[in-house]
Parts: structure tokens; sequence; C-alpha cells
């Protein structure tokens, strides 16, 4: 399925469950609106639904997403900073996209900390594990991106990326002269920033899939606005 219909399956899934979890008129019609590919328009209802009173966590979730589709990146991260002081069930959800945020931002050093959080919120989220070990390609800490990289695939063993990750530490762990050390490190950084990229994208619908699977648990009338969905982050 094309990414940008896969995202469009995922956000009607989410829409349908915030509906039925009594969001407000505000955040539906946003969500409804960023569902149609609309994020310029979705923005000032979902910033509109995130101000009222007792506001879902999730409206923050969305709003956060809202800005990272528009490029947004520093807003993004007040978004989901803002969603995180509900102290809620995806606090895994809010450190992950800030981290990608700062990323996207290229303030690496942050953007591990912040997959630190995700993963000590929700040690089993496989998607932080990849982003942080792309991350740690751009501060220079191979090691530690060897660590995470086997971990991910430990936890994904099927994921799209496996093959090519698998190559990679291939070639992190090649022992060979200098030259060839030189040529096999870059080509490591090459393929790590490829794969950063794909999950940069992917990061919305990964976000996406995990609020909406949570969303169904939530009981009627709760106010929470769900949504989110698949895989994210490498970065520069």
């Amino acid at each position: 399925m094309p990414r940008l219909a896969r995202i469009a399956a995922v956000l009607a899934l989410a829409l349908s469950a915030a509906q039925a979890a009594g969001a407000s008129d505000l955040a539906e019609r946003g969500v409804r609106l960023f569902m149609e590919d609309k994020p310029q328009e979705a923005l000032s209802l979902l910033e509109a639904a995130a101000r009222e009173p007792g506001a879902a966590e999730r409206t923050h979730l969305y709003l956060g997403v809202c800005y990272q589709q528009l490029g947004r990146w520093e807003d993004a991260i007040a978004a989901f900073r803002r969603g995180l002081a509900a102290d809620g069930q995806d606090r895994h959800l809010f450190h992950f996209n800030i981290a990608n945020s700062f990323f996207a931002l290229g303030r690496n050093s942050f953007a591990v900390e912040s997959y630190d959080q995700a993963l000590a919120a929700r040690g089993d989220y496989a998607p932080a594990y990849l982003n942080r070990a792309n991350a740690k390609m751009r501060t220079g800490d191979q090691a530690g991106a060897v660590s995470d990289y086997s971990a991910y695939l430990s936890l994904s063993p099927d994921a799209a990326q496996a093959e090519e990750i698998k190559r990679l530490l291939a070639l992190l762990g090649k022992r060979a002269a200098e030259a060839e050390r030189l040529k096999a490190l870059e080509e490591a950084k090459r393929l790590a920033e490829e794969a950063a990229r794909r999950a940069l994208q992917d990061a919305v619908a990964e976000s996406l899939r995990q609020t909406a699977e949570t969303t169904t648990s939530l009981s009627a009338g709760s106010g929470a606005l769900e949504g989110y969905d698949d895989e994210l982050s490498l970065d520069e």
C-alpha cells in the first residue's frame, strides 16, 4: 500500500476511534482535515482543541504530528511536551516524537536522550532502538549504534529494513586494513542515512498506528483522542 494511502487508512481508524471515545468537535474536525492531507487547515483546529480545558492527551499528540508534517519541529517538541504533562499511557510515544523532532533538527545528542526516555517508558518499543541507533551513528558512537541495531533486529526480525541493517552491522564489524576500514565506514554511514530518511518518513504512520491500537481500550465518553502509525528514525 502506498505510504499516503496507508497513513490515510490509519487516520480513518483513528478518527473513528476518536469519535467513539467522545473527542471534542474541534479535535475531530482537525483530525479529519489531517486525514485528508490538509495539515495547514487542520492546524488551527487542533491548536484550539489543545487549549480546551481537559484536552485529551492524544490531542497534543495529533497537534505535534501536524507540526511535524509542516516542518515546524520546535513547535512539535513543545506540543509533545505539553502532552507529557498529562502523564498518560503513551509517554513513550511523546518522548519518541520529541526525539524524532530533535533528530530532524540535527540535534543528535538531544535526540539520543529523548530516545533513552522513550525506552525507559517502554523498553520493548523497537522503533526507538532503530532511531537511537541512527542518532548514535551521527554522534560517532558506533559501538552504541551496533548494540541498538542488534536490539532492534531482536525485537523486529522481520522488519522491512532487517537485511539492510544486517549488512550495515557486518560493515561496522569488519576488520580490515585502514583503507578498507574507512571505506566500510563511509558505506555504513550512507546506509544509516538512507535508513534514517525512510524512518523519518514512516514516523507519523507508526505513531498513529500505536495510538489507534490503544484507543479502543478507552471507555466511551472519556474524551480521549486516539490515533498514530509505523516506525521511525535514523538521522544526520
